[in-house]
């Protein structure tokens, strides 16, 4: 099963209010609004469980749903596949407006010696029943949040760059994660030599998984010459990191 949605990166307290209104020809039911704390969850084989609370700051009580998928990337997208290597209870309730719920989510696997794993759990709001002589859609809320489960040895992200010139005005940009924990990208910026301004530069939203790659074309009338050295200063949850590449041949 391949998704486009992401998750979001975890920050101490966070507090996520989601909310999705949809207007079309015909009139929609509106989707609720829930805040979820914490946004991300990391399990460990000395801390195997962890705890999610979901509130309800929508106006009417509504049902949830929790699944679980095994989070993978495959040429630069996102791979989910239902798994029972997590498991997460209740596993479905209802939530009273104002009211709130823990979720409990324990590991049922060794973690990996090497590497970091990456799982997701979606929380899919269950649409009631139409009432009689309704007209339109109903659009019920589906939110993802990440879990990862730390390896044996530390996990750290090594994050390592490419630039292909591809056509006349178009650079492939890339970033190839070797290490053996996930990164998140939230924006890059690109110099050229001996210069102090960005003649590229790209806001973001992507994981970056341990092994994994992502591309992006970009377009620029000022395109550097295959050979020519660039610098390249990026945003990260590990931090601000920069790196020096030179420009490939297609």
């Amino acid at each position: 099963m391949r998704s486009m949605e992401a998750g979001l990166p975890a920050k101490a307290c966070a507090r996520l209010i989601l909310a999705v209104l949809c207007s079309l020809v015909c009139s929609m039911a509106q989707a609720g609004s829930y805040g979820i704390n914490p946004v991300k969850l990391t399990l460990s084989a000395q801390n195997s469980t962890q705890v999610m609370t979901v509130r309800n700051d929508g106006g009417q009580a509504a049902v949830l749903q929790v699944e679980l998928a095994a989070w993978s990337q495959a040429d630069g997208q996102d791979v989910y596949t239902p798994t029972r290597e997590l498991l997460a209870t209740p596993p479905v309730f209802t939530l009273p407006a104002g009211a709130s719920q823990i979720i409990r989510v324990g590991l049922r696997r060794a973690p990996d010696e090497e590497r970091e794993l990456a799982y997701r759990m979606f929380l899919q709001e269950v649409p009631p029943p139409a009432k009689p002589g309704s007209i339109g859609l109903q659009v019920a809320l589906r939110i993802s949040v990440p879990i990862f489960v730390a390896p044996a040895r530390p996990a750290k992200p090594i994050l390592r760059w490419q630039a292909v010139r591809t056509a006349e005005h178009t650079l492939k940009i890339g970033v190839t994660n070797t290490g053996n924990g996930h990164d998140h990208l939230s924006a890059y910026k690109i110099y050229r030599a001996g210069s102090d301004e960005p003649f590229l530069s790209q806001q973001l939203f992507a994981y970056l998984l341990p092994g994994e790659t992502r591309y992006w074309l970009l377009t620029t009338d000022v395109m550097p010459n295959p050979g020519e050295s660039l610098r390249v200063s990026a945003d990260t949850d590990s931090g601000a990191v920069q790196a020096d590449i030179v420009v490939d041949k297609p």
